[in-house]
C-alpha cells in the first residue's frame, strides 16, 4: 500500500484522558437526569434516553467533573480536542446537544459571556447511581480497542495510538453507530478477556480490534470487526505499509478503515432486524429501507419510501431517518419516477430541514441540502455555504464528500469536484451506493472535459447498477462526445425503457451546469447519443 499524504498532529498520540478511567464509569445526577459517561447516555429514569455523540459526551463529562465551577471555553476545547484545531462553533454545537438532551434541566448548564460554561450541580451530586443495562436497544454501540503491538514495539506505539484516535474520530463523525470514546477504551490493558464479556463491560454491541507488527522493512496492520454477543467476526483486513512516511499515512488510513468496516456492521444490523421483526426499531427499519432502496427497482423503491416514513414516525426525535428520506426523494426525482418533481423537491428539503432541526450539526443533511440547492434551484451561493459547513463538521465522511462533488463540477471547480468524488470512493470502497459515487465522479470528469474518464466511470457505474437512470444519460453523453455514439445506443435504449417520457428539449434547460454554453453542449451530446429531442 502506498502511504497516504496527510498527517494529523502528533500531539494526538498523547494520552488525552480527562481523568482516571474509574471516573468515567460513574453516573452523574443532573437535575432529574442521569448522565452515564461509559455509554454516552443521558436518561431520565423511567423515560427515554439520549445517546450523545462522543465529543459531546466528553464535553458533558468534563463539565460534570467540575460541577459548580466555571470552565473556560479554551480549557474545555483543550481538554476534549487536545491537539486538534476546531472552531468555537464545534463546541457550541456540543453544548446545544447537551441542552436538548437535558430538556427541562437545560438551565443547569449556564453560559457565562466571555468566560465559559458552568454546570450548576454541587460536587456531592456526582455520586454513582445504578447504570442502565448495556444492551438497551436502539442505535448500536461500537468500541475500538487499542491496537496490540506484536511483539511489544515502543517505536510503533505512537502510530498505534494515533490510529486508534483516527478510526474512532472517523466513525464518530457519522452519527451512527454510537462510538465509545477512545479515552474510555485506551485503558483496556489486554485482550485476555473474551469479546462478549469485554463488550458487556464496555456497553458495546460491536468490537473492533487489531494488531501492528514489523515485517522485513514494512509494517503490517491487521483490523477485525466482531459482533459482541457471540464474538463472531464480521470483517477483517490486513494492510501492509512502508515504514517511510508511516505517520503521514494515518489520517486517510484511519478513515478508510472506518468506512470499509461500516457496511459490514450495517449488514449485521439488517440481519439482526430480520431475526427480530417483532421488536424492530426506527434505526433498524431505516437500515432495511436503505438496503431495499439501493436495488433501484420501482416497486421495491416505493416500499423503501414507506419504510422510511414509518421509521421517521417511530422515533420523531431521530434525525437519520429524515435524512435517508431526503435521499429517497432525491433518487426518485433523478430516476424520473416522480409524478410531481416540484412536490418531491419540496418534500426533500422539508425532510432535510427536519433532520437539521433535530441535529443542527448533521453533516450529511447539510451536504444533501446543498446538493439539492444546486440541482433543483441553481442556488449556487447557498449551496456552497451549506457544503462548506458540512465539510467543516465531517471532512472524513464519505457521503458528505460525495454530495459536495456535483456542485463543484457544475460551478466550474472541476478539479476539486474530481478530488472530492475520488476521496468519497476511497473512504467507502464497498458502499452499497457505490454506483452513485462512480456516477458523481463521471459528472466531475465530464464537466472537466475529460470525456474518456467520464465514460469509463459511467460504464463502471452501469456495471454496478444498470437501473440508475441519471448515470445512463451522462455516460451516453460522454460516449457521444468521444465520437462513440454507436456504443451509446444500447445504453440510450435501456434508458428510454425506464424513462420513456424523456425529452432533451425539456430536461436540459433545467440541468445544473451554471455555464449556459456547457449546458447546451451537454444537450448536443445527448442528441448525438440518440436521445429524443
Amino acid at each position: 500500500m502506498t502511504p497516504y499524504v496527510r498527517a494529523p498532529s502528533c500531539d494526538r498520540a498523547q494520552s488525552a484522558g480527562l481523568e482516571p478511567p474509574t471516573r468515567k464509569h460513574l453516573a452523574y445526577c443532573i437535575g432529574q437526569h442521569v448522565f452515564e459517561p461509559s455509554r454516552s447516555a443521558v436518561r431520565q429514569p423511567g423515560k427515554n434516553e439520549t445517546i450523545l455523540r462522543p465529543k459531546t459526551a466528553q464535553v458533558l463529562l468534563h463539565l460534570a467533573m467540575h460541577g459548580g465551577q466555571v470552565v473556560e471555553r479554551g480549557d474545555l476545547i483543550e481538554a476534549v480536542w487536545s491537539g486538534i484545531f476546531i472552531t468555537e462553533n464545534g463546541l457550541s454545537q456540543c453544548v446545544a446537544e447537551i441542552r436538548r438532551a437535558l430538556g427541562a434541566d437545560e438551565m443547569l448548564l449556564r453560559t457565562l459571556p466571555r468566560r465559559g460554561y458552568l454546570l450548576d450541580i454541587p460536587p456531592p451530586s456526582m455520586t454513582p447511581v445504578p447504570a442502565a443495562p448495556a444492551y438497551s436497544g436502539g442505535i448500536p454501540v461500537l468500541a475500538m480497542l487499542p491496537l496490540r503491538l506484536v511483539p511489544p514495539d515502543p517505536g510503533l506505539a505512537v502510530f498505534a495510538d494515533i490510529l486508534l484516535d483516527g478510526i474512532v474520530g472517523a466513525l464518530a463523525m457519522l452519527r451512527q453507530p454510537v462510538v465509545i470514546s477512545a479515552n474510555s477504551t485506551r485503558h483496556v490493558a489486554s485482550l485476555q478477556e473474551d469479546v462478549p464479556s469485554l463488550a458487556r463491560r464496555l456497553g458495546a454491541h460491536y468490537i473492533v480490534t487489531g494488531s501492528v507488527c514489523r515485517l522485513s522493512g514494512h509494517v503490517r496492520l491487521w483490523v477485525e470487526l466482531a459482533e459482541a454477543a457471540q464474538g463472531v467476526v464480521l470483517w477483517h483486513r490486513a494492510y501492509v505499509l512502508t515504514e517511510a512516511g508511516l505517520l503521514e499515512a494515518l489520517d486517510e488510513l484511519a478513515t478508510a478503515i472506518a468506512h470499509t468496516a461500516l457496511p459490514h456492521l450495517r449488514d449485521a444490523e439488517i440481519r439482526a432486524t430480520r431475526r427480530r421483526q417483532h421488536d424492530i426499531g426506527a434505526y433498524h427499519l431505516m437500515l432495511e429501507a436503505q438496503c431495499v432502496m439501493t436495488r433501484l427497482d420501482r416497486g421495491s423503491f416505493d416500499t423503501a419510501g414507506e419504510m422510511l416514513w414509518r421509521a421517521a414516525a417511530l422515533d420523531p426525535g431521530f434525525a437519520a431517518p429524515h435524512t435517508a428520506l431526503a435521499v429517497w426523494h432525491s433518487l426518485r426525482i433523478g430516476q424520473g419516477w416522480s409524478a410531481d418533481p416540484a412536490a418531491d423537491g419540496r418534500a426533500l428539503e422539508a425532510a432535510v430541514q427536519q433532520a437539521l432541526e433535530l441535529d443542527a450539526g448533521h453533516a450529511r443533511a447539510l451536504a444533501l441540502l446543498g446538493h439539492s440547492r444546486t440541482i433543483l434551484h441553481r442556488d449556487y451561493a447557498t449551496a456552497q455555504d451549506l457544503l462548506d459547513r458540512a465539510l467543516e463538521i465531517a471532512p472524513n465522511d464519505a457521503e458528505t464528500c460525495l454530495w459536495v462533488s456535483p456542485t463543484l463540477a457544475y460551478t466550474g471547480r472541476t478539479a476539486d469536484a474530481v478530488r472530492s468524488a475520488e476521496r468519497a470512493i476511497r473512504l467507502s470502497p464497498e458502499d452499497p451506493l457505490l454506483f452513485r459515487y462512480q456516477h458523481f465522479l463521471s459528472i466531475a470528469h465530464y464537466a472537466q472535459g475529460d470525456w474518456e474518464e467520464a465514460a469509463q466511470w459511467g460504464l463502471r457505474s452501469i456495471r454496478s447498477n444498470r437501473g440508475y437512470t441519471s448515470n445512463l444519460i451522462m455516460t451516453a453523453a460522454a460516449l457521444a462526445a468521444l465520437g462513440r455514439a454507436e456504443e451509446a445506443r444500447p445504453i440510450v435504449a435501456h434508458f428510454l425503457e425506464l424513462v420513456p417520457s424523456y425529452r432533451v428539449s425539456v430536461r436540459v434547460p433545467r440541468q445544473a451546469f451554471r455555464d449556459g454554453v456547457q449546458r447546451e453542449q451537454y444537450g448536443r451530446h445527448l442528441l448525438a447519443a440518440g436521445l429524443p429531442e
